[in-house]
């Protein structure tokens, strides 16, 4: 026995998706608009840890926290660096000259997921060995005075904190990459009707 409710969604005709070229075009200005936000916000942050960890590097005497100090600022600077290589906005400029508004978007979608879905690499990879030089600097200092054993706990809770957010931030561009890839074939979908 059917059931009537069943028979009449499956009989229902589907909508043809549709979105239009307007729509396409606000949505690529607002993309555009959003990603240029996020790398100002990334560059501004940027500065304030280069500023910050060269000034510990300055006022701290150890040199083993200086050094992870300075890896940490250089960490920063390099992922400024990739940032603008890999996922930079489109400016106003290019949208506007672009022969195909849809081409220009899907392909601007396309750079920012692929910039994300290697974030580990680029973004976080940079930091590490200054985190665990600057980590170990400050668990083993000297000047603690601590036993060993609470020295070693120091390290690895630290290592274990900057793991934690490092994983919080690799999931954060992980659910990113799912929602371009929803983008994405929403556009393919669009432009195959």
């Amino acid at each position: 026995m059917s059931d009537p409710l069943q028979s009449i969604w499956k009989n229902q005709s589907a909508d043809a998706f549709a979105m239009s070229l307007a729509d396409i075009h606000a949505r690529a200005r607002t993309f555009q608009s959003r990603v240029r936000r996020r790398n100002w916000i990334e560059y501004i942050a940027a500065l304030f840890v280069i500023a910050g960890f060269l000034a510990i590097a300055v006022l701290i005497p150890s040199t083993m926290i200086r050094v992870g100090a300075v890896l940490i600022a250089l960490g920063a600077v390099y992922v400024c660096w990739k940032l603008h290589q890999l996922g930079r906005a489109g400016s106003k400029t290019e949208l506007d000259a672009a022969l195909s508004v849809t081409d220009f978007h899907r392909a601007q979608l396309v750079r920012q997921r692929d910039a994300l879905k290697t974030v580990w690499r680029w973004y976080l990879a940079p930091f590490a060995p200054g985190m665990v030089v600057f980590v170990a600097g400050t668990s083993f200092e000297p000047a603690l005075q601590a036993p060993l054993l609470a020295q070693v706990g120091m390290f690895l809770t630290g290592l274990a904190f900057q793991a934690a957010v490092f994983a919080g931030v690799a999931l954060l561009n992980a659910f990113a990459v799912k929602h371009l890839d929803k983008e994405i074939a929403a556009l393919d979908q669009a432009r195959a009707v």
